[in-house]
């Protein structure tokens, strides 16, 4: 006999608690259900512990409008996550070039230091935009 379990899901599919069948007898089975719970077959259960990998979008599976399990949406980050990882990447860029721009005026060598100045100045016109369009996004 297949293994089956209670579980409960929040408004967008996730699970949220799970329970045994087997260790409640049917009366108590059927109060639990009535609290909200809902019998799945263990196969079912793989896939939203991750037994069956993380789905389409690596993001694991969700109950779908049919009672299975489906992809879970992908990951959307935050704004804050968003702004977050475009400053690190700008900082990062921008400490890349300064080192440059540093090693080409020690060398004496003005014309690096020109195209650099540029490369600054598209990073830093690339940085504005991308952040106004993240703040009103």
């Amino acid at each position: 006999m297949e293994q089956t379990y209670l579980c409960k899901f929040d408004s967008e599919g996730r699970r949220t608690e799970t329970l045994l069948t087997c260790e409640y007898s049917d009366e108590e089975k059927q109060q639990k259900i009535a609290e909200g719970y809902i019998e799945i077959p263990e196969e079912d259960w793989n896939f939203y512990v991750g037994n069956k990998g993380q789905g389409k979008n690596g993001t694991g599976y969700i109950r779908g409008a049919d009672g299975k399990p489906t992809d879970a949406p992908a990951y959307v980050p935050s704004k804050e996550e968003q702004l977050a990882q475009l400053d690190s990447q700008y900082n990062a860029d921008k400490a890349e070039l300064t080192q440059y721009f540093a090693e080409a005026v020690l060398a004496n060598d003005t014309e690096t230091q020109a195209e650099l100045r540029q490369e600054l100045e598209d990073l830093n016109a690339e940085y504005t935009a991308k952040r106004k369009e993240i703040e009103e996004g």
